[in-house]
């Protein structure tokens, strides 16, 4: 009885590094968790108006970086790639800070995501993945474990996320990069096996973005998974596939996640119909949570953001190659998508195959 009573009593303080369109979901998120209570938001400016508008749509303050270092348990790091790292050395110095979560992309480069890793001593990490804690995508990914699958292919198209100037040298790259580094981790686990190649058969770059991308993954197994990425959409379209000889397994990710078996609907289970507890936001935070009492290990890791930022630099690579298989051993840790994208000569640009949307 007294243990439950501590459990109930036991409310974990989490703060938002960022005031955009991602730390406004995670920070919708932390409210929708039990036992979570936002501290409050931070941003590069403590007069961002960004910030303040998303403290008082969340009734929440606007803190300097240090004050809410010292008022949170966990942290959700929700800042442009680029400046994560200083936000993190910011936040180590703290003696209350017990776990943190980075959104994704985690860095621009395999370095970035090692500087990072560096700037928090002893602290557990949980590199953002929101759809692998998504019931739905739950559901599809243990069906796909008992498969054999010999087709796995990922459809993914979103309206052009223009960011403005500098946006691609800020994020690390186009759609390989934003929004597929959500996703990789979810085309990972349904391979079950490790990626040992990266091909893009066709692309469409603009200077140095990639805006659309067929990527091939094949593992050492012989497992491949093919995946057509756009930011060509009128509105966003997500769904992952898998099939072998006997079964059909499919999930449709927007608006919410919803999951079929051999045509068949898969049951969501009760308390996820609000859309951020679908999309796994909820239980990511909850999961954040468990990290910082120690009761969970941080899953996926910074290795899961390391392993998605191979894949579309290596996705960049092959496009440089006219699209040829690049082994992952060959990406470079100081290298990013961008930087490869925009060093290709505008006649090869040119002779990148152009890619549709949804068919």
């Amino acid at each position: 009885m007294a243990a439950k009573l501590c459990d109930y009593l036991r409310v974990t303080s989490v703060g938002i590094v960022g005031a955009g369109r991602a730390a406004t979901l995670h920070a919708e998120a932390v409210r929708a968790a039990s036992g979570v209570t936002l501290a409050g938001v931070t941003a590069s400016s403590p007069a961002s108006p960004r910030a303040a508008a998303l403290a008082g749509a969340l009734d929440c303050e606007v803190l300097p970086l240090s004050d809410l270092a010292r008022r949170c348990d966990a942290v959700v790091i929700a800042t442009p790639p680029a400046s994560r790292a200083a936000a993190a050395a910011a936040l180590s110095s703290s003696r209350r800070l017990r776990a943190v979560l980075v959104e994704s992309p985690a860095a621009t480069t395999l370095d970035g995501v090692t500087e990072l890793s560096a700037a928090l001593p002893g602290l557990p990490v949980m590199a953002a993945a929101n759809l692998l804690h998504a019931p739905a995508l739950r559901r599809m990914l243990d069906a796909v474990a008992a498969m054999d699958p010999h087709h796995l292919e990922l459809r993914l198209a979103v309206p052009d996320p223009t960011r403005g100037p500098g946006a691609g040298r800020a994020f690390g790259g186009g759609v390989c990069v934003d929004p597929a580094a959500g996703f990789w981790p979810v085309v990972m686990a349904a391979m079950g096996e490790e990626v040992e190649s990266v091909a893009v058969p066709r692309a469409d770059i603009a200077e140095g973005l990639d805006r659309a991308a067929e990527v091939v993954l094949r593992s050492a197994g012989g497992r491949h998974a093919r995946t057509r990425l756009s930011w060509g959409a009128r509105v966003a379209e997500a769904a992952l596939e898998a099939a072998d000889s006997a079964h059909v397994a499919r999930v449709e990710v927007w608006p919410v996640p919803v999951a079929e078996m051999d045509g068949e609907p898969v049951v969501s289970p009760a308390g996820s119909a609000h859309p951020l507890s679908a999309l796994g936001f909820v239980a990511q935070i909850e999961r954040l949570v468990r990290v910082t009492h120690g009761e969970a290990r941080p899953w996926p890791g910074l290795d899961a953001a390391s392993s998605s930022l191979t894949v579309a630099v290596a996705a960049a690579m092959s496009v440089r190659r006219g699209g040829a298989a690049v082994h992952v051993s060959e990406v470079r840790s100081d290298a990013s998508p961008f930087k490869i994208l925009s060093a290709l000569p505008a006649r090869e640009a040119e002779r990148v195959g152009g890619i549709d949307t949804f068919d």
